[in-house]
Protein backbone atom coordinates (compact mmCIF):
# COMPACT_ATOMS: atom_id res chain seq x y z
CA UNK A 1 0.00 0.00 0.00
CA UNK A 2 0.97 3.63 -0.62
CA UNK A 3 -0.14 6.69 1.57
CA UNK A 4 -0.60 10.29 -0.07
CA UNK A 5 0.81 12.94 2.82
CA UNK A 6 -0.67 15.54 0.40
CA UNK A 7 -3.42 16.45 -1.23
CA UNK A 8 -3.48 16.08 -5.23
CA UNK A 9 -5.41 19.17 -5.46
CA UNK A 10 -3.48 21.89 -3.33
CA UNK A 11 -0.72 20.27 -1.78
CA UNK A 12 -2.11 20.53 1.73
CA UNK A 13 -0.72 18.02 3.93
CA UNK A 14 -3.65 18.76 6.60
CA UNK A 15 -6.21 15.95 5.97
CA UNK A 16 -8.70 14.13 8.21
CA UNK A 17 -10.88 10.92 7.74
CA UNK A 18 -13.54 11.11 6.02
CA UNK A 19 -15.34 7.31 6.18
CA UNK A 20 -14.24 3.74 5.88
CA UNK A 21 -15.33 2.07 3.37
CA UNK A 22 -15.63 -1.72 2.42
CA UNK A 23 -14.17 -3.66 -1.11
CA UNK A 24 -17.57 -5.51 -1.54
CA UNK A 25 -16.39 -6.77 -4.85
CA UNK A 26 -13.44 -8.44 -4.38
CA UNK A 27 -11.58 -8.95 -1.31
CA UNK A 28 -14.01 -7.47 1.50
CA UNK A 29 -10.77 -5.41 2.95
CA UNK A 30 -11.62 -1.86 4.77
CA UNK A 31 -9.80 1.57 3.62
CA UNK A 32 -10.49 4.86 4.55
CA UNK A 33 -11.32 7.60 2.72
CA UNK A 34 -9.05 11.38 3.71
CA UNK A 35 -10.86 14.71 3.38
CA UNK A 36 -8.39 17.45 2.54
CA UNK A 37 -8.68 19.86 5.28
CA UNK A 38 -8.05 22.59 3.07
CA UNK A 39 -10.16 22.21 -0.55
CA UNK A 40 -12.29 19.39 0.70
CA UNK A 41 -11.23 16.82 -1.66
CA UNK A 42 -11.91 13.41 -0.85
CA UNK A 43 -9.23 10.67 -2.09
CA UNK A 44 -8.54 6.80 -0.53
CA UNK A 45 -5.87 6.92 1.45
CA UNK A 46 -3.86 4.77 1.74
CA UNK A 47 -3.90 2.65 -1.24
CA UNK A 48 -2.89 -0.08 -3.63
CA UNK A 49 0.15 0.79 -5.88
CA UNK A 50 -0.45 1.40 -9.08
CA UNK A 51 1.46 -2.34 -9.68
CA UNK A 52 -0.86 -3.77 -7.07
CA UNK A 53 -4.29 -2.55 -8.50
CA UNK A 54 -4.70 -5.26 -10.81
CA UNK A 55 -6.22 -8.30 -8.71
CA UNK A 56 -8.66 -5.63 -7.64
CA UNK A 57 -10.77 -5.58 -10.73
CA UNK A 58 -10.36 -9.63 -11.12
CA UNK A 59 -14.31 -10.35 -11.22
CA UNK A 60 -16.61 -10.85 -13.83
CA UNK A 61 -19.07 -8.63 -11.76
CA UNK A 62 -16.67 -5.95 -12.71
CA UNK A 63 -18.96 -5.72 -15.77
CA UNK A 64 -17.56 -2.62 -17.68
CA UNK A 65 -14.16 -5.20 -18.29
CA UNK A 66 -15.87 -8.52 -19.54
CA UNK A 67 -19.08 -9.86 -21.68
CA UNK A 68 -19.30 -13.19 -20.01
CA UNK A 69 -21.41 -12.41 -16.51
CA UNK A 70 -24.74 -13.16 -17.15
CA UNK A 71 -26.27 -12.17 -14.22
CA UNK A 72 -29.47 -10.30 -13.53
CA UNK A 73 -27.55 -7.07 -12.37
CA UNK A 74 -25.04 -7.40 -15.53
CA UNK A 75 -28.21 -7.42 -17.64
CA UNK A 76 -30.04 -4.49 -16.06
CA UNK A 77 -26.37 -2.91 -16.07
CA UNK A 78 -25.86 -4.07 -20.42
CA UNK A 79 -29.53 -2.24 -20.84
CA UNK A 80 -28.16 1.19 -18.77
CA UNK A 81 -25.16 1.02 -20.71
CA UNK A 82 -26.13 0.98 -23.89
CA UNK A 83 -29.01 3.41 -23.90
CA UNK A 84 -26.26 5.51 -21.88
CA UNK A 85 -23.88 5.28 -24.98
CA UNK A 86 -26.18 6.91 -27.31
CA UNK A 87 -27.41 9.10 -24.88
CA UNK A 88 -23.45 9.94 -24.33
CA UNK A 89 -22.62 10.44 -27.97
CA UNK A 90 -25.76 12.42 -28.45
CA UNK A 91 -24.60 14.99 -26.01
CA UNK A 92 -21.19 15.15 -27.28
CA UNK A 93 -23.01 15.48 -31.44
CA UNK A 94 -24.72 18.69 -29.82
CA UNK A 95 -21.30 20.56 -29.33
CA UNK A 96 -19.53 19.26 -31.84
CA UNK A 97 -21.57 19.96 -34.49
CA UNK A 98 -19.62 17.28 -36.75
CA UNK A 99 -17.65 14.26 -36.78
CA UNK A 100 -14.54 13.94 -36.07
CA UNK A 101 -11.28 12.38 -33.98
CA UNK A 102 -12.53 10.78 -31.22
CA UNK A 103 -10.49 9.03 -28.24
CA UNK A 104 -12.18 7.16 -25.49
CA UNK A 105 -9.03 6.94 -22.79
CA UNK A 106 -10.70 3.98 -20.00
CA UNK A 107 -12.38 2.72 -22.96
CA UNK A 108 -13.32 -1.01 -20.88
CA UNK A 109 -14.47 -3.53 -23.46
CA UNK A 110 -15.02 -0.63 -26.38
CA UNK A 111 -18.74 -0.67 -26.81
CA UNK A 112 -18.82 3.08 -26.48
CA UNK A 113 -16.02 3.53 -29.36
CA UNK A 114 -17.45 1.04 -31.50
CA UNK A 115 -20.96 2.98 -31.76
CA UNK A 116 -19.62 6.10 -32.25
CA UNK A 117 -17.42 4.51 -35.44
CA UNK A 118 -21.23 2.92 -36.63
CA UNK A 119 -21.99 6.94 -36.31
CA UNK A 120 -19.47 8.59 -38.66
CA UNK A 121 -16.59 9.18 -35.83
CA UNK A 122 -12.81 7.78 -36.19
CA UNK A 123 -12.75 6.50 -32.75
CA UNK A 124 -10.05 4.84 -30.46
CA UNK A 125 -9.21 3.87 -27.40
CA UNK A 126 -6.69 3.50 -24.89
CA UNK A 127 -7.35 0.47 -22.19
CA UNK A 128 -4.93 -0.39 -19.08
CA UNK A 129 -7.07 -3.93 -18.80
CA UNK A 130 -5.85 -6.68 -20.29
CA UNK A 131 -8.95 -8.59 -20.01
CA UNK A 132 -10.73 -6.00 -21.49
CA UNK A 133 -8.83 -5.17 -23.71
CA UNK A 134 -9.01 -8.83 -25.57
CA UNK A 135 -12.45 -7.90 -25.86
CA UNK A 136 -12.35 -5.31 -27.87
CA UNK A 137 -10.03 -7.11 -29.97
CA UNK A 138 -13.26 -9.74 -30.84
CA UNK A 139 -14.77 -6.65 -32.01
CA UNK A 140 -12.18 -5.42 -34.25
CA UNK A 141 -11.60 -1.97 -32.52
CA UNK A 142 -8.15 -0.13 -32.27
CA UNK A 143 -7.63 -0.21 -28.38
CA UNK A 144 -3.78 0.47 -27.01
CA UNK A 145 -2.22 0.12 -23.77
CA UNK A 146 -1.65 3.48 -21.43
CA UNK A 147 1.87 3.16 -23.18
CA UNK A 148 0.86 4.36 -26.39
CA UNK A 149 -0.44 7.65 -24.96
CA UNK A 150 2.72 8.66 -24.72
CA UNK A 151 3.71 8.00 -28.35
CA UNK A 152 0.94 10.35 -29.67
CA UNK A 153 2.29 13.60 -30.83
CA UNK A 154 1.07 14.63 -34.45
CA UNK A 155 -2.33 13.40 -34.32
CA UNK A 156 -5.18 15.53 -32.17
CA UNK A 157 -8.44 14.70 -31.33
CA UNK A 158 -11.95 16.74 -31.38
CA UNK A 159 -12.87 14.90 -28.56
CA UNK A 160 -11.20 12.61 -25.59
CA UNK A 161 -13.59 11.31 -23.50
CA UNK A 162 -13.35 9.51 -19.87
CA UNK A 163 -16.29 7.56 -18.29
CA UNK A 164 -16.07 6.90 -14.97
CA UNK A 165 -12.52 6.65 -15.19
CA UNK A 166 -10.84 9.61 -13.89
CA UNK A 167 -11.37 8.49 -10.43
CA UNK A 168 -9.31 5.67 -11.09
CA UNK A 169 -5.80 7.31 -12.70
CA UNK A 170 -2.65 6.73 -9.99
CA UNK A 171 -1.14 8.96 -12.70
CA UNK A 172 -3.46 11.67 -13.43
CA UNK A 173 -1.08 14.97 -13.14
CA UNK A 174 0.53 12.73 -15.63
CA UNK A 175 -2.43 12.28 -17.76
CA UNK A 176 -4.52 15.01 -17.70
CA UNK A 177 -2.01 16.98 -19.07
CA UNK A 178 -0.59 14.80 -21.89
CA UNK A 179 -4.63 14.66 -22.70
CA UNK A 180 -4.75 18.33 -23.00
CA UNK A 181 -1.80 18.94 -25.20
CA UNK A 182 -3.64 16.29 -28.01
CA UNK A 183 -6.46 18.30 -28.03
CA UNK A 184 -7.98 20.29 -30.88
CA UNK A 185 -8.28 23.99 -30.20
CA UNK A 186 -11.63 23.31 -29.96
CA UNK A 187 -11.78 20.12 -28.83
CA UNK A 188 -13.89 19.14 -25.53
CA UNK A 189 -12.18 16.77 -22.84
CA UNK A 190 -15.28 15.07 -21.90
CA UNK A 191 -15.24 13.88 -18.09
CA UNK A 192 -17.90 11.81 -15.94
CA UNK A 193 -17.46 10.76 -12.30
CA UNK A 194 -19.46 9.95 -9.72
CA UNK A 195 -20.66 12.76 -7.31
CA UNK A 196 -20.44 12.52 -3.54
CA UNK A 197 -22.44 15.66 -2.89
CA UNK A 198 -24.93 13.79 -4.77
CA UNK A 199 -28.67 12.90 -2.45
CA UNK A 200 -27.93 8.39 -3.01
CA UNK A 201 -24.15 8.89 -1.69
CA UNK A 202 -25.54 10.64 1.44
CA UNK A 203 -27.81 8.06 2.39
CA UNK A 204 -25.83 5.07 1.79
CA UNK A 205 -23.07 6.68 3.29
CA UNK A 206 -20.38 3.69 3.65
CA UNK A 207 -22.22 1.38 1.28
CA UNK A 208 -23.04 3.80 -1.32
CA UNK A 209 -21.58 1.33 -4.40
CA UNK A 210 -19.85 4.08 -6.14
CA UNK A 211 -16.89 4.97 -3.53
CA UNK A 212 -16.19 1.39 -4.93
CA UNK A 213 -12.97 0.82 -2.44
CA UNK A 214 -9.84 0.30 -3.84
CA UNK A 215 -10.77 0.85 -7.31
CA UNK A 216 -11.86 4.32 -6.83
CA UNK A 217 -9.29 6.59 -5.82
CA UNK A 218 -10.46 9.60 -6.25
CA UNK A 219 -14.02 10.48 -4.93
CA UNK A 220 -15.28 14.04 -6.40
CA UNK A 221 -17.80 16.79 -6.55
CA UNK A 222 -18.51 19.81 -8.58
CA UNK A 223 -16.80 22.40 -6.55
CA UNK A 224 -13.21 19.59 -6.43
CA UNK A 225 -13.63 18.62 -10.26
CA UNK A 226 -13.11 22.25 -10.95
CA UNK A 227 -10.89 23.04 -9.27
CA UNK A 228 -8.45 20.14 -10.13
CA UNK A 229 -8.81 21.37 -14.17
CA UNK A 230 -7.68 24.61 -13.02
CA UNK A 231 -4.70 23.19 -11.60
CA UNK A 232 -4.10 22.20 -15.18
CA UNK A 233 -5.05 25.34 -17.15
CA UNK A 234 -8.06 24.22 -18.06
CA UNK A 235 -12.23 25.12 -17.05
CA UNK A 236 -15.73 23.36 -16.83
CA UNK A 237 -17.79 24.37 -20.12
CA UNK A 238 -21.15 22.55 -19.01
CA UNK A 239 -22.03 20.00 -16.84
CA UNK A 240 -24.75 17.26 -17.45
CA UNK A 241 -26.61 14.80 -15.30
CA UNK A 242 -26.52 10.83 -15.45
CA UNK A 243 -29.87 10.36 -14.10
CA UNK A 244 -29.88 6.18 -14.86
CA UNK A 245 -26.47 6.50 -12.26
CA UNK A 246 -28.64 6.91 -9.36
CA UNK A 247 -30.94 4.15 -10.05
CA UNK A 248 -28.40 1.69 -10.44
CA UNK A 249 -26.00 3.07 -8.06
CA UNK A 250 -28.95 2.38 -5.45
CA UNK A 251 -29.71 -1.03 -6.76
CA UNK A 252 -25.75 -2.09 -5.66
CA UNK A 253 -25.67 -0.48 -2.21
CA UNK A 254 -28.87 -2.06 -1.00
CA UNK A 255 -27.37 -5.62 -2.26
CA UNK A 256 -28.77 -8.39 -3.20
CA UNK A 257 -32.56 -9.23 -1.51
CA UNK A 258 -35.27 -8.90 -4.44
CA UNK A 259 -36.92 -6.16 -1.85
CA UNK A 260 -34.40 -4.08 -1.92
CA UNK A 261 -34.48 -3.55 -5.90
CA UNK A 262 -37.80 -2.11 -5.16
CA UNK A 263 -36.23 0.22 -2.72
CA UNK A 264 -33.21 0.95 -4.69
CA UNK A 265 -36.03 2.64 -7.67
CA UNK A 266 -37.24 4.82 -5.31
CA UNK A 267 -34.31 5.98 -3.90
CA UNK A 268 -33.01 6.41 -7.39
CA UNK A 269 -36.01 8.32 -8.16
CA UNK A 270 -35.50 10.20 -4.96
CA UNK A 271 -31.81 10.79 -5.96
CA UNK A 272 -32.75 12.63 -9.11
CA UNK A 273 -35.51 14.30 -7.76
CA UNK A 274 -33.28 16.22 -5.02
CA UNK A 275 -31.03 16.68 -8.38
CA UNK A 276 -33.27 18.86 -10.08
CA UNK A 277 -32.48 21.98 -7.46
CA UNK A 278 -28.57 22.27 -7.15
CA UNK A 279 -27.25 19.77 -10.27
CA UNK A 280 -26.47 16.74 -7.25
CA UNK A 281 -27.38 13.98 -9.16
CA UNK A 282 -24.96 10.68 -8.71
CA UNK A 283 -23.00 10.91 -11.21
CA UNK A 284 -22.30 13.95 -13.59
CA UNK A 285 -20.64 14.48 -17.20
CA UNK A 286 -18.47 17.80 -17.49
CA UNK A 287 -17.05 19.36 -20.56
CA UNK A 288 -13.90 20.49 -20.38
CA UNK A 289 -12.29 23.13 -22.36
Amino acid sequence: MEKLETCLICGSNQHIEYLKCIDYLVTKEEFILNQCENCGFVFTNPRPAIEEIAPYYKSEDYYSHSDKNKSIISRIYNVIRNVNIKKKLNLINKVIKKQGNLLDYGCGAGLFIKYANGQGWVASGIEPNNDARDVTKKLGLKVDAPDFLETITEQKFDVITLWHVLEHLHDIEKVIPKLKSILNKNGILVVAVPNIDSWDAKKYKKNWAAYDVPRHLYHFTPKTIEKLFVKFGMSIDSIHPMQFDAYYVSMLSEGKPALAKVKAFINGLRSNMHAKSDMNYSSLIYFIK
